[in-house]
Order: structure tokens, then C-alpha cells, then sequence
């Protein structure tokens, strides 16, 4: 696990009134992939207090968004009144976050109060500015010591690890005269790469081998003026909120809806998606990963593919007889919308 975070939702005001001839009953539901923790219920308020804490343990296939939805509680029928969506990556960062006021989406009005506190099972700090000189080469000693000792490298689908022991260089000239200097890392696995600072201001990490695994978040998304949207279903390598940003504002009018679900894929490779929806098994086409350039894959579940539920189910083939690569189910914020079928 990397470690366990902590939300509480203080309270809230200025929430919207569903009823004309009451004030609201509200109470908070906080979700992280299909985990759920439900608060008490605060009767006729529009400015209920909960002090209601919710428990994660984060691990590394978790998702990265924590959903906070705000509801009127009716018989029959809990109108939801507003939504936040916290980024889990920010939580971490800032380890502690203390009565931040937050306002809610999709409704006319209301904010709710929330603290959040990350306490991390394992701290690996590889700040660039926090690492001496020492602290470098002690790792690098421990790090061939071990190897030597092994004497062997492990590469897996899963968790791709190389340590080089070595240190190579090759310098070449490009064109306008300046140097390109190549230089093997002194370590990496799938997180990070440590280098000898030196003089670089810059450097960029390549491999000579094609195809290679990478780490991959398949990302629902619909669009925005539409109730009645398909869902768009991405492949976004993991790494940054900023792949899910750079389809937002492609312009083509998408939210994300759903959690990141996390696989591994070879990348450049198609990959057939198939879904089980209605007791059939439909293929909605292929998806290919690329770790730069623009998002040109992806594919489309249908309204007439929606049931009453919160989640697509997806499996991941290279070919319709080949045995699934990946299996598994893609949550989504809000239960889809059966009439729009």
C-alpha cells in the first residue's frame, strides 16, 4: 500500500433546495472506485453539519479520484444535490489539506467544508533539489553491491525493473554544433529514473526497444450538453492528471464521468475492447496506446448498450479467440441513464 488517507467533511452551506416546501434532508456519500462511506443524515437544513470521516487505504491500482456527492434524502428517491471531485495525487502531495471551502458541481449552489491528511506506509522522497552528492553515490553503491551479489536483472509485464551497474557515454554533434550526450541511468524502475545531475538542465528518458509494456489508465468520458451522451472510453498512460486534462480541453466538449482503471498494455499495439451488457457480449472495436502525441484512440460505449448501474465491464483481447489480457470493471460517478437508450 502507499498509504492511507484520511477525508472528513466538515459541514456545508448555501446547498440548493430540491423542494420548494421543505429544506433539504441531506447527507454525504464519499466513493473511491467501489468503496462507500455514507454519512448520517441532517434533517431540513441547508446548512448541515456531519463531521464525517471517511477511512481509504490507498494502494498503487487504486484509483486517483475521491468522489464527495451531496443528497436530499426523499423516500423512494435521494435527489443528488452537488458533487466535488478530489484528485488524489493533490492529497498526497500535500499530505494535509484543513477546512478548505469547496464548491459543488451541478447544482445551483452550495459548498462543503473538507479536511484531508495522507500518512504514507513507505516516504520515498527523489526530489532533485533535496538529493546531495552523497546521498547519490551511497545509493549507487548499495544499489551494485546488491546486483553483484544476485548477479541477475528481472523484467516482468507487471512491474518492469532494470538496475545498470555501469556507467556508458556517447557523445554525438547534431547539426547547429551542439553536443548529445547519451548516458545510462543509474537506476530505474516503473515510477522513477536517477541520473547524474551534472551539468544537464534537461534530459529525456528513450529505450531502444519498441513496444514496450507501460502502465495504462483506461479513462471514461462524455459530453458535456448531453445528458443522454455515450460514454468515450480512453487509453491515457498513467503518470499525470495532465493526459486526462489534454482530452478535457481537446475540444471536443468531453468530462471525465468515471475512475481511471489501471492495466498494462504493450504500447503501439491494438487491443480489442469487449463489454458484457444486456446478457451479450458486444465488441465496441480496438484501442492502441501511444506514450506521445495527440489521443487518437478510443472507443464508444452506446446508449443502447446502458444499464441501471454504475459501471462498464471491460476485457481487453488482442484477437476474439485469445484469452483476455485484462478483465475488469470501469466505475463511473453516476448510474447510466437507462432512458437515453
Amino acid at each position: 500500500a502507499i498509504g492511507h488517507v484520511s477525508l472528513t467533511v466538515h459541514k456545508a452551506k448555501k446547498i440548493e433546495k430540491k423542494n420548494l416546501l421543505k429544506k433539504a434532508d441531506p447527507y454525504v456519500l464519499i466513493k473511491l472506485g467501489k468503496e462507500e462511506h455514507k454519512s448520517n443524515t441532517v434533517n431540513n437544513s441547508q446548512r448541515p453539519s456531519w463531521n464525517f470521516v471517511a477511512e481509504f487505504d490507498i494502494k498503487e491500482s487504486s484509483p486517483r479520484q475521491i468522489s464527495i456527492e451531496v443528497f436530499d434524502e426523499d423516500i423512494g428517491n435521494d435527489a443528488n444535490i452537488g458533487n466535488i471531485t478530489i484528485d488524489m495525487d493533490t492529497i498526497i502531495k500535500k499530505k494535509t489539506i484543513e477546512n478548505v471551502w469547496t464548491k459543488l458541481e451541478n447544482c445551483k449552489s452550495g459548498e462543503v467544508l473538507i479536511s484531508a491528511k495522507f500518512t504514507p506506509s513507505l516516504v520515498v522522497d527523489v526530489n532533485e533539489e533535496d538529493i546531495s552528492n552523497s546521498t547519490i553515490n551511497m545509493e549507487k553503491e548499495v544499489i551494485i553491491k546488491e546486483i553483484e551479489t544476485k548477479k541477475e536483472q528481472t523484467t516482468s509485464l507487471d512491474k518492469p525493473k532494470q538496475v545498470v551497474t555501469e556507467q556508458s557515454y556517447l557523445e554525438l554533434k547534431n547539426p547547429d554544433g551542439h553536443d548529445i550526450e547519451f548516458v545510462d541511468p543509474i537506476y530505474c524502475d516503473d515510477e522513477y529514473v536517477v541520473v547524474e545531475k551534472n551539468s544537464k538542465n534537461w534530459f529525456l528518458v528513450v529505450s531502444s526497444l519498441a513496444n514496450l509494456p507501460i502502465n495504462v489508465n483506461l479513462v471514461p468520458f462524455k459530453q458535456t450538453s448531453d445528458t443522454s451522451s455515450a460514454i468515450f472510453l480512453y487509453p491515457l498512460p498513467r503518470g499525470g492528471f495532465h493526459n486526462i486534462k489534454r482530452v478535457v480541453h481537446s475540444g471536443k466538449g468531453l468530462k471525465k464521468c468515471g475512475y481511471e482503471k489501471d492495466c498494462v498494455l504493450r504500447a503501439g499495439e491494438p487491443y480489442q475492447f469487449w463489454t458484457d451488457t444486456q446478457g451479450k457480449n458486444f465488441n465496441l472495436g480496438n484501442l492502441k496506446t501511444e506514450t506521445f502525441g495527440p489521443d487518437k484512440s478510443w472507443v464508444v460505449y452506446k446508449p443502447e448498450y446502458f444499464e441501471s448501474q454504475d459501471y462498464i465491464e471491460a476485457t481487453l483481447r488482442q484477437s476474439e479467440q485469445a484469452e483476455p489480457l485484462f478483465s475488469g470493471p470501469i466505475s463511473l460517478y453516476d448510474t447510466l441513464n437507462v432512458e437515453a437508450a
